[in-house]
């Protein structure tokens, strides 16, 4: 059977199947008026023949054949469910007016002692994030901090802040700190007439000069905070013509100073362009009447993605700028001390800022790319190359820009961060050729003001042209001062495995490799400012296939996922230089519809026991190890309906069940505040964490999660969704706010920090999303097809996650939507058992991204648990009777007992572990 007569089989099983439901519905209309006796009697039948049709599939060939039937059966079912999302809605409806009652208190006050002083230790810890992330961009001749007090503020940006993201990482903004509001109490005398206009603006429409007063926030919006959470947008300029001219020359009076804010909001389900990260005409309108109008201007860059800042060098009145990323409910405090000089930044960039953003590589296939079919018909099924393969960020730039073009291509380095107060480094040393690399400095302050130093350690492996491919430098190692007072000193020395310098090899060796040759370890304040350096010869060739920490063999596990396309090469870089989709791209690879889960049952396998009855609590298992021998005898206990139920049955909680002393447990969004689309919003929203990263400061990122997992416990929270540990591919990324940077070493050591911080008060982090969600547009359409090679999944997508296993001891994972290759991440045996448990040792329980509202429509339950994703995220609260997902595991048992229970039995082992990892037992 070819691909057309496939396609066209489908298409008339799924039209048979349509009017077999029709036919159904018609006749159990007809049966209303029969005794029970009789509707009983019909039902059974039903069952008998959809037990026979699934029979029928299952004998049916060829397997084309076969999956043809099988996907009329699978919209037979979902028109049979229908009812079930129906009934769901009215009784979260119902759900929604019978809880208003209460949401009005916990929406806006702890409810607690414990809630209320986890509080106001999380605000203290929130506002020493936004103090160390603020990251000083340009700063002429010592504008900043500000001598005068006296300012005037514009942008639409500075009225309405961008203070987080949007979806599912985002914040309730409901109460947060107004950039007006922070300046009143650091003393700031800015200009009120500038600040009603933008204000009245904002509100109305209309630029009034009547006194504005910030708005407090209204019953609808502490009721429903999710949706100022989740849904955000950037800020839209006003016009500069509305600006009255009295206005105007008041506030040149008043100071010849402007700050001036200009912002961008990114959010789940949607990725920018790059026209999107360019100031608009109106914000460059204003930006020249600000210009000609005042002596200084100070910009505030409200964004955690990177903009094309080349403006900040166009008008001459643009003497510093300040980027801020998301302050979070607080964090203008910080920006507003700032200012003034009782804060001195020390963040450094997590990101490359170029002047242009096409110049990054993997922005020309970031965005909507579909399949056709031979005919050119669209296919449904959306795709990305990462053609760029192992250098994205700076492992570009610092590779493929020549030095005599750097200065012109990009702005800022990756690292960039400048102080108000100087320092010097001296007393450079090193010590290579051992298994540890290590280089130390000597610090000093030689400032007027307080200030804290990152000391940042790179290293530049040697390149064999047609050898494995390799950047020019990667980070390797940093780290931060303590506060230093002018005229103090501290030595700080970063050490790193000699190991830690191989690359992966994906052609011959398929392990990693550290070649023999030269690699300069840099002393660094960016990825391009150079301090000192030292050589470490490697003497001999070493390949490392197995695992340090857990003896696993590391091997190729996605070599279907490189796709047949040309990745960018040091070796030919004219010729593989990425570009985008063109026509042949986008027709759909032959086979690539063939994606349906497909299982053989061994019919000599046995079922696992169920429903035995060994006298045993869960309890009893606290503290024991994943192979202890009392675990299979707990989980005889379990019956094939409680098996269903765990895996099925997922969402915001894990199911309970009490005869065996099993709790259910509950689970919030995170990973900047705690939270629940229906539940309590008093949680601190943190500043995004993308300026966590900028801190460069791990002990902080420690004392972050162990802020956010204080303030879980005293609200009943067992494990948080969070951190995002996807990279920064592209300056476009719509969720760049919520992951934090395009380096993964960085990523790596600020999220596995957070895990342990975070699980040491009792609160499973649930490291996300698993992996290679690095694009919003069209991830969850069919999952998207994530095309790349397995050195860049290995050096880049997946070192972040490993580092918070073995590091952090992460107990929980979430898959993404998107697949590896054509393999959807959640079913992926080579992700999540493969890498995830045999190489890195991982123990605990995985589960999928949010499938819900047509998201999980290439969700598939057994090919989930078996691959080792144990539990389904299928709705937002737990309804009473089977979910969709729960029915499609309990018609795999018809089909495969043995082998449906096996999975189950062993989803349910990681379930449990994980249930008593947390502070319910």
């Amino acid at each position: 059977m070819d691909h057309r007569e496939y396609r066209r089989r489908v298409k008339q099983y799924r039209a048979e199947a349509k009017q077999r439901f029709a036919d159904l519905r018609e006749q159990r209309r007809q049966r209303r008026g029969t005794t029970v006796a009789e509707r009983l009697a019909a039902r059974r039948a039903e069952r008998a023949d959809l037990s026979a049709w699934r029979a029928e599939i299952r004998a049916a060939e060829p397997r084309r054949e076969r999956r043809a039937r099988r996907k009329g059966l699978r919209t037979f079912r979902r028109r049979r469910n229908r009812w079930i999302k129906l009934t769901a809605l009215g009784v979260v409806a119902a759900l929604i007016a019978g809880v208003l009652g209460s949401w009005y208190h916990t929406a806006t006050r702890p409810a607690t002692q414990d809630q209320a002083a986890a509080r106001e230790h999380a605000l203290e810890v929130a506002d020493q994030v936004m103090a160390e992330g603020l990251v000083l961009l340009e700063n002429e001749d010592g504008v900043l901090p500000l001598t005068d007090r006296r300012v005037s503020v514009f942008g639409m940006s500075a009225a309405t802040p961008v203070f987080g993201g949007g979806g599912a990482g985002g914040i309730s903004s409901v109460g947060a700190r107004s950039l007006f509001a922070a300046l009143d109490d650091a003393g700031v005398d800015y200009h009120r007439g500038v600040r009603d206009v933008y204000g009245n603006y904002a509100e109305t429409g209309e630029a009034s000069t009547e006194t504005y007063e910030e708005p407090e926030a209204g019953v609808v919006d502490e009721l429903l905070p999710a949706l100022k959470g989740f849904f955000v947008t950037s800020p839209t300029e006003m016009p500069v013509g509305h600006l009255p001219e009295t206005v105007l020359s008041d506030a040149r009076e008043h100071s010849d100073t402007a700050v001036y804010a200009i912002g961008r909001a990114g959010m789940e389900g949607r990725d920018f362009t790059p026209e999107d990260l360019r100031p608009t005409e109106d914000e460059r309108a204003t930006l020249e009447l600000l210009d000609s109008a005042f002596e200084h201007v100070v910009v505030l860059v409200n964004s955690a993605n990177a903009m094309e800042l080349g403006f900040l060098e166009e008008y001459e009145s643009i003497d510093a700028a300040l980027w801020i990323g998301g302050p979070g409910e607080t964090g203008m405090n910080a920006v507003a001390r700032a200012l003034i000089g009782e804060v001195n930044p020390s963040g450094r960039l997590t990101d490359t800022y170029a002047y242009d953003i096409g110049t990054h590589p993997a922005v020309p296939n970031t965005g909507d790319f579909e399949y056709v079919d031979d005919s050119g018909a669209p296919t449904g099924r959306y795709f990305t190359h990462h053609l760029e393969g192992i250098y994205a960020g700076y492992r570009y730039f610092e590779t493929f820009v020549p030095e005599e073009e750097y200065e012109d291509v990009v702005q800022y380095p990756f690292g960039h961060g400048l102080s108000y107060t100087e320092f010097a480094w001296s007393g450079a040393g090193f010590e290579t050729g051992g298994d540890t690399v290590s280089a130390r400095v000597e610090v000093t302050n030689t400032g007027d003001s307080p200030g804290r130093e990152v000391v940042q350690v790179y290293y530049d492996a040697p390149f064999t042209p047609g050898g494995i491919e390799k950047p020019a430098t990667v980070l390797g190692g940093y780290a931060k001062s303590d506060p230093l007072e002018p005229g103090e000193s501290q030595t700080l020395t970063i050490s790193f495995d000699t190991a830690s310098m191989a690359s992966y090899d994906d052609r011959d060796a398929q392990a990693w490799v550290l070649d023999e040759g030269d690699y300069e370890i840099r002393l660094a304040r960016d990825v391009h400012d150079t301090v000192d350096s030292a050589t470490h010869d490697q003497d001999e060739r070493v390949v490392i296939d197995t695992d340090a920490a857990t003896g696993a063999e590391i091997t190729n596990r996605f070599d279907d996922a490189r796709g047949d396309l040309a990745y960018l090469s040091r070796s030919d870089a004219e010729a593989t230089f990425p570009s985008a989709p063109g026509e042949d791209d986008l027709r759909m690879p032959d086979g690539l519809l063939e994606d349906d889960y497909e299982f053989e049952p061994d019919p000599d396998a046995s079922a696992p026991v169920t429903g035995a009855d060994h006298g045993l609590e869960l309890a009893d298992l606290k503290g024991a190890p994943m192979d202890d021998p009392r675990w299979q005898d707990f989980l005889d206990q379990l019956t094939a309906d409680e098996l269903v139920a765990l895996s099925g049955n997922g969402g915001y909680w894990s199911v309970g069940i009490e005869r065996l002393g099993v709790p259910a447990t509950t689970m919030y969004d995170g990973p900047a505040s705690i939270r629940n689309f229906i539940g309590h919003w008093t949680t601190v929203a943190f500043p995004t964490p993308v300026v966590l990263a900028s801190t460069w400061n791990d002990d902080l990122a420690l004392e972050v999660g162990r802020a956010m997992g204080a303030e879980a416990r005293s609200y009943g929270v067992d494990a948080v969704y969070g951190p995002s540990l996807d990279l920064h591919r592209s300056p476009l990324g719509g969720r760049n706010f919520e992951y934090y940077s395009e380096d993964p070493l960085l990523t790596a050591r600020i999220g596995a920090q957070y895990v342990s911080g975070l699980q040491s008060q009792g609160t499973v982090a649930v490291i996300k999303h698993f992996a290679g969600n690095v694009q919003e547009t069209n991830r969850a359409a069919m999952g998207l097809y994530v095309w790349t090679t397995e050195q860049a999944w290995r050096e880049l997508h997946l070192r972040p996650f490993e580092a918070a296993v073995k590091d952090g001891g992460a107990h929980g994972a979430m898959t993404a939507f998107n697949r590896v290759g054509t393999t959807w991440a959640g079913g992926s045996e080579a992700l999540l058992t493969d890498v995830l448990r045999g190489e890195w040792g991982f123990e605990g329980f995985v589960i999928t991204d949010a499938g819900i509202v047509g998201q999980g429509r290439h969700f598939d339950t057994r090919q989930a648990v078996d691959a080792g994703n144990d539990m389904i995220l299928g709705l937002l609260v737990d309804l009473p009777g089977d979910g969709s997902y729960e029915e499609e595991l309990r018609s795999y048992l018809e089909q495969d007992r043995a082998g449906t229970l096996t999975a189950l039995r062993e989803s349910a082992h990681h379930i449990l572990y994980y249930v008593l990892q947390t502070n319910r037992i």
